[in-house]
């Protein structure tokens, strides 16, 4: 939505302009004195872009790498690596594709057909439905094991964890790449130059999308409230037995000084303060169960809400432009911030990964 004239516009015009040449509108830059701060904008957001994309690739690729050996070492429980490593394997999907998309589908080359930007939109699209599911399987996966933990190996196995992250795979792709095959498509997408998801498919699609996407998210808040309930309930349980123990040490060193004539006993109250350091922590389980959660919510629910607005919302108003340019870019960058935040959430803070990645650098370290 270029300025026809040299005039300059009003702050609103001067605004909508601006965000349609950096984030890929048209490929007619504001004609007005702000080319050079345009450019300089429209440079710095691919250049963020990519380092954030390079970032992504590199953290979820020595997870995949670290859970591959993991599994070839047989350490339990694998069903948990493999989750690991399909949800790792998935946000490298994202960001390889995200990155593609910046250097071979932006302004002034643009895509050369909508082929190209269906196949771009399927590869984004798909890897990310298998993201979101893969983190509910993970939830599910870890509310078997800390709920359900005497039934858990009959419950979740290997085999069943790798047909699973099929299933997740199968139904990615084909949500993903319904638009490239012509089948399910509107292709309004100016020949590649507006490629948007929420314009290549229509809206039928786009609302099947965000259904499917929102589920994985409903389960995760909903059993990671059930972990954080029996968490609390076992640190409520330990602090009781902690308390009767301590009650009884209490009475022990009450009968030592009486029996040495009021000698203190320095050694087992230290050992207590030891203990009181090690004890469970309600805050430590909210912390963790909201941050888990937290994520997911704030990353993709802001996204699907979006889209569905946009689905919904009247052409005549202008409302669509506004809610178009807040998926194609501040909205999608917050989902793909997801995909960097995935590896520190549910890898780098499961203890058995941690500790086998510090063993691995140990020992690179170690060598001569």
């Amino acid at each position: 939505m270029a300025t026809e004239n040299n005039t300059t516009p009003d702050a609103t015009t001067w605004e909508t302009t601006i965000w349609t040449a950096i984030f890929n509108e048209t490929t007619e830059y504001p004609k007005f004195n702000a080319t050079e701060e345009v450019t300089i904008s429209l440079f710095a957001t691919h250049m963020f872009v990519m380092i954030l994309c390079g970032f992504i690739i590199s953290t979820n690729l020595s997870v995949v790498l670290s859970s591959g050996l993991i599994l070839k070492k047989g350490i339990t429980p694998k069903t948990t690596y493999l989750f690991l490593g399909n949800v790792a394997m998935s946000d490298l999907v994202v960001g390889m594709a995200v990155l593609f998309g910046v250097i071979f589908g932006r302004p002034p080359d643009f895509y050369s057909n909508q082929l190209e930007c269906a196949i771009q939109m399927g590869m984004v699209v798909s890897s990310t439905v298998v993201s979101v599911y893969t983190v509910g399987l993970i939830g599910l996966d870890r509310f078997l094991y800390i709920v359900h933990g005497m039934k858990y190996s009959r419950w979740m196995y290997p085999r069943r964890a790798r047909l699973l992250i099929g299933c997740t795979w199968v139904l990615g792709i084909v949500l993903g790449f319904l638009p490239a095959t012509g089948l399910w498509t509107l292709y309004d997408t100016q020949n590649g130059k507006k490629c948007w998801f929420i314009l290549l498919a229509p809206p039928g699609l786009v609302l099947l999308i965000v259904t499917i996407g929102l589920l994985p998210v409903l389960m995760v808040i909903v059993l990671y409230s059930i972990i954080l309930y029996h968490a609390i309930k076992k640190v409520l349980q330990l602090r009781r037995a902690d308390k009767n123990r301590k009650n009884q040490n209490v009475e022990r060193d009450e009968n030592l000084r009486i029996f040495r004539g009021g000698e203190s006993t320095s050694i087992g109250n230290d050992a207590m303060k030891q203990k009181a350091k090690n004890k469970p922590s309600k805050i430590k389980a909210v912390k963790v169960v909201l941050f888990t959660c937290g994520t997911v919510v704030v990353t993709w629910v802001p996204y699907f809400i979006a889209c569905t607005m946009y689905v919904f919302c009247d052409p005549d108003t202008g409302a669509c432009d506004s809610i178009g340019y807040a998926i194609d870019t501040p909205l999608a960058l917050l989902g793909l911030g997801n995909s960097l935040l995935n590896p520190l959430i549910y890898a780098w803070w499961h203890n058995g990964f941690r500790t086998f990645v510090k063993k691995i650098l140990c020992k690179g370290r170690n060598k001569p």
